[in-house]
């Protein structure tokens, strides 16, 4: 039986009130872990990227229907808006069970935005695409300046995405295009595989902002998950940012103010081979895992950024290709 689910999914909930830094980074030989709160102006760039060899891409379906959306807000008053995705895909048949050779994936992703009171401007860009990658892509784009006559006057923005790949070894040629035809690809073993990795980041009544994200998640080709987040002040907002800042908030900066959070978890566990015979069937004995999990919190004023991507080491095709030159950027 094969029960497909995200387990480190959502990674940030919509009510996180966690003041500080902290980074927890989980490997084979240690475990580190650095808390510091930040109380001051502070200032984040963060990229983590982290590679295994596991989860070789799901084929993509001959006929899938595309998602796009397109949002634009500006508002002195209230917002709330929340997207909620799910697609799943099977190289076979998808059903409770996993047949030989069979390879499943996932992806998962929710949005949030409560804005109360205040000088909002918002746009998104939402597109998915089941049958070529990246088969999700999200970009948002976040300015508010809370109303300094209310004593309500803030914004939540949440953001989570996961991606979930399950594949039980592949004998066959590793790809679908041209290329998987060469002589030296025919036969190639992928050991079975399951890998959990999910992303996500959030605004927490934050009273002045300008941020934005970028989501990106790819499973019928080489599996990958990238979000980022990069948030700051609004310079030469005039009034708006004296009010909450003081006239620092002009010179020195421009900085954010609230709590801003970003994360990570990723889990992996590879067989050692394919086709392992035992008392007549096949199986495939676990050799190896990773995990990695890693949050970074501001709360004061502060500017932010933090980039995060899943790479799998499995190309589409098991062979060095010297096609393109230059690769789209994430």
């Amino acid at each position: 039986m094969l029960n497909i689910y995200i387990d480190s999914y959502p990674l940030l909930f919509l009510i996180n009130a966690s003041v500080g830094a902290e980074i927890l980074v989980k490997g084979k030989m240690a475990t580190h872990k650095v808390v510091g709160i930040v109380t001051i102006a502070v200032a984040f760039a963060v990229v983590l990227a982290t590679v295994v060899t596991a989860s070789p891409p799901v084929p993509a379906l001959t006929s899938t229907a595309g998602i796009t959306t397109v949002t634009n807000i500006e508002c002195h008053g209230t917002v709330k808006e929340t997207v909620s995705y799910q697609s799943s895909m099977s190289s076979g048949t998808l059903n409770n069970t996993l047949e030989n050779g069979e390879r499943v994936g996932q992806i998962q992703y929710e949005s949030t935005m409560n804005v109360v009171e205040g000088f909002f401007q918002y746009s998104k860009d939402f597109t998915s695409d089941g049958s070529s990658a990246p088969n999700l892509a999200v970009e948002r784009r976040i300015g508010y300046v809370a109303d300094a006559s209310s004593g309500i006057s803030w914004l939540d923005s949440t953001e989570n995405v996961g991606m979930t790949i399950v594949s039980e070894g592949d004998s066959n040629r590793a790809g679908s295009d041209a290329g998987a035809l060469c002589a030296f690809a025919q036969d190639a073993c992928i050991p079975a595989s399951c890998v959990d990795v999910s992303a996500g980041s959030q605004l927490y009544r934050v009273k002045l902002v300008s941020a934005s994200t970028k989501t990106s998640v790819s499973v019928t080709e080489s599996p990958r998950l990238h979000h980022q987040i990069t948030a700051e002040g609004i310079e030469g907002i005039g009034e708006y940012v004296k009010s909450v800042l003081g006239p620092e908030g002009t010179v020195d900066g421009p900085y954010g103010v609230g709590t801003i959070s970003a994360g990570m978890r990723m889990s992996s566990r590879e067989g050692r081979g394919c086709n392992y015979t035992n008392a007549g069937g096949e199986y495939y004995p676990q050799a190896g895992g990773t995990t990695y999990d890693e949050m970074t919190s501001a709360s004061g004023k502060w500017k932010f950024s933090k980039a995060m991507t899943y790479q799998s080491q499995i190309p589409s095709v098991g062979i060095p290709r010297s096609w393109p030159v230059f690769h789209t950027p994430a």
